[in-house]
């Protein structure tokens, strides 16, 4: 290993880490109740969704457009703003907010027990089922109401309206537990997949042709990350075996697939498109915060269906970073999220009422886990309840000005993208997590046709025990279930953590990996661990100070719960200590600068067997790291990768995807260089990686992710 980059690596460790602030739970007595929630959906919501103008005739065929008093668009006599706009006016019943309007009606239900929603919700899942399922195979996206034909052709079809295709039906089954509607949802699932799953590309491509200038293997972020929201993530839990693991490898795929394409380490940030270097830089391209809050969410229930705990450390963590970056505090106390960034960096202040929606759900999300991660949602909900709600018609608007938090009216509070979905889903989560933040039960409402495993039973995405399950049986025979989840314990984050020396995620530690404690004031003297065996072993100390300590966990500390002390030298001052699960594997990458460049070496070897070993970074005129680029031509010799990091050295499994596609693993463990340190050898890299500029590398050993790193391909 280059002595440089083990230095970096080792001494460096304190400049980048990912730590949860001081627990804070003091706005808990400002942050609104579950029943204000539920006064939400009554007052401000379903007005808009139960008129008669919403339900369709016949029942379930909801119209996809209606103006902002919820009437019925008029085409000869069409209402502002959908008049003048060909798009809006377009004659045609889409898909999307067909499904997005049952799943509506489905959190209706499960949050008051009304049955009418249940009603509601099955006549749309009928009107799916009967109408928009193509036998040909996946899902029709839209009908022509001139023409009365469904399509487009089906080589135009794209995975995310196929997903959210689904989205009615999964919320339904979770619901009901039809058996017959699973079938159409497990059918279609494998069509998304066989058809658009892309190996040369590590994801779903966009269309089966190219179309009108819009590629078939363009790479867009929704054609996967959208297939976890709208059924893998829901649904995974309830299944039966084989689906359970079948569905549990398709979702650890899509995180794959996901993380490796997507992910920009330097921002923080997920792209929606990646075809092109600028697509993935900030400095050309702005983005939304939504589908990161979105990505990072659905990264930590994948990472906890799958045993995952390096994707849960990575989201969590990072999580916390966007939720940071987003909100916008106010001089008055109050505050809101922003909706984006824009080109450059700057904070796009605007608003949108799904970006708004996801940020609240991750922040409520987290806030479980660690108090502190909730402190902005008094502040952030009470603004969506004053500006975002039409307090006349009742839904929410499309978006806000900002600073004078006015109405945009350029699109309707119902069109093909905007039918309940965000909206009611951020009204169940704000209710589920606002209970347990609270110390309340959580109550939903249920409708299985038969006897079902309490083990299966869910309150949405999140998990908890159940205090009581009644069920009522109405005149025809059809079940109804009442089910009161207790409150699950609210965590917050310790004085001192423990992390990956080289990841800084918390999380497992590996046995015999580097680690780092975080503190203040935190004592010199030496370190030990006390293993679940109550096994007490001092540690290798390589660096202090009254912030932090790395050191290696000691060989021979057995798995499981483990505590570490650190003494102090005098031996009368107070000690410290964290709690740390040990785990044999969990990988860490080290990383040369705050952007994530990987601690690496490149291994170019000739035709002729001849090597030459060069480096990733280079020294720019004030001493920074920045990345060095790596030409992946094969008449240049072909290119291998020497990775360094920690925690993995134990695998028996490992893989790496640089830039999202496989790249063989050639040998992995430790080098002997460095206690702790592992070493990881991959390649050749493709050469279709050439030009796609900063690529990641993602790492896998024992089903455990490691922290996502860059390189630069030229």
């Amino acid at each position: 290993m280059n002595r440089h980059i083990r230095n970096i690596a080792i001494l460096l460790l304190a400049a980048y880490p990912i730590v949860a602030p001081a627990a804070d739970n003091g706005y808990l007595t400002n942050l609104p109740t579950g029943d204000r929630w539920l006064a939400h959906l009554n007052n401000d919501l379903l007005p808009f969704w139960t008129m008669p103008s919403a339900l369709g005739n016949p029942l379930g065929s909801f119209p996809s457009t209606r103006c902002d008093d919820g009437s019925l668009l008029d085409f000869n006599n069409p209402c502002a703003p959908i008049a003048g706009d060909a798009y809006l006016m377009t004659p045609d019943q889409y898909l999307v907010p067909l499904s997005r309007q049952t799943y509506g009606y489905g959190v209706a239900y499960q949050l008051t027990g009304n049955t009418v929603y249940l009603d509601y919700m099955k006549a749309g899942v009928a009107y799916i089922r009967q109408y928009c399922i193509d036998p040909a195979g996946g899902m029709f996206e839209q009908l022509d109401l001139t023409t009365g034909l469904w399509g487009p052709n089906i080589l135009y079809r794209d995975p995310q309206q196929l997903g959210y295709g689904l989205l009615g039906m999964a919320f339904y089954y979770y619901l009901t537990r039809d058996d017959t509607v699973l079938q159409d949802i497990l059918t279609i699932k494998n069509y998304i997949f066989n058809s658009y799953y892309n190996a040369s590309l590590g994801a779903n491509q966009w269309l089966l042709a190219n179309n009108s200038g819009t590629l078939a293997d363009s790479k867009q972020l929704v054609a996967d990350l959208d297939q976890m929201n709208t059924y893998l993530v829901l649904l995974t839990p309830t299944l039966s075996e084989p689906y359970q693991t079948q569905w549990k490898q398709t979702l650890t795929m899509d995180a794959q697939s996901i993380l490796g394409t997507y992910y920009s380490p330097e921002d923080n940030l997920f792209f929606l498109q990646a075809d092109t270097p600028q697509e993935m830089d900030i400095n050309y391209t702005g983005v939304d915060v939504g589908h990161s809050s979105k990505a990072l969410w659905m990264l930590r229930w994948t990472g906890l269906l799958t045993g995952d705990q390096g994707l849960v450390g990575f989201a969590e963590a990072n999580a916390r970073r966007l939720l940071d970056r987003a909100y916008m505090p106010e001089t008055d106390g109050s505050g809101s999220w922003a909706q984006g960034v824009l080109q450059g960096g700057a904070q796009d202040q605007d608003k949108t009422w799904w970006v708004y929606a996801e940020l609240d759900q991750l922040s409520g999300t987290l806030a479980l886990s660690d108090v502190a991660a909730g402190r902005y949602l008094p502040q952030t909900t009470a603004y969506w309840f004053n500006y975002f709600v039409d307090h006349q018609y009742g839904e929410v608007w499309n978006g806000l000005n900002y600073p004078a938090n006015t109405p945009q009216k350029s699109y309707p509070k119902a069109w093909q993208w905007k039918n309940a979905y965000h909206d009611f889903e951020h009204t169940l989560v704000g209710y589920i997590t606002s209970q347990w933040l609270l110390g309340q039960p959580v109550t939903l409402h249920y409708a299985f046709t038969n006897p079902v495993d309490q083990a299966t039973i869910h309150p949405y995405y999140f998990s908890s025990t159940i205090d009581s399950l009644t069920t009522t049986h109405d005149s025809l025979g059809n079940s109804y279930q009442t089910v009161t989840f207790h409150p699950v314990n609210v965590g917050s984050a310790p004085p001192v953590v423990a992390t990956s020396a080289a990841s800084f995620l918390t999380g497992p530690i590996a046995v015999g990996s580097l680690a780092a404690l975080w503190g203040t004031g935190l004592p010199s003297g030496p370190v030990a661990v006390a293993d679940a065996n109550s096994v007490s072993r001092l540690a290798q100390v390589f660096y202090t100070s009254p912030t932090q300590i790395n050191f290696q966990i000691p060989t021979g500390t057995a798995p499981g719960p483990a505590t570490i002390t650190v003494a102090s030298l005098d031996g009368i001052s107070a000690s410290a200590s964290a709690s740390v699960q040990i785990a044999s594997v969990s990988p860490g990458i080290f990383q040369l600068n705050g952007a994530a460049l990987a601690a690496a070496e490149v291994v170019r070897v000739m035709a002729d067997q001849s090597q030459t070993i060069g480096p990733v970074y280079q020294l720019d005129a004030s001493n920074n790291v920045t990345p060095l680029p790596i030409g992946v031509d094969p008449a240049n010799g072909a290119v291998y990768l020497s990775v360094f990091g920690t925690g993995f050295q134990n695998a028996q499994s490992v893989a790496v995807t640089v830039g999202g596609q496989p790249v063989p693993v050639l040998w992995s463990g430790a080098p002997g260089t460095f206690p702790g340190l592992d070493q990881i050898n991959v390649g050749p890299l493709p050469p279709s990686l050439a030009r796609r500029g900063r690529v990641n590398i993602i790492l896998t050993a024992d089903g455990q992710t490691a922290n996502p790193v860059e390189i630069y391909i030229q």
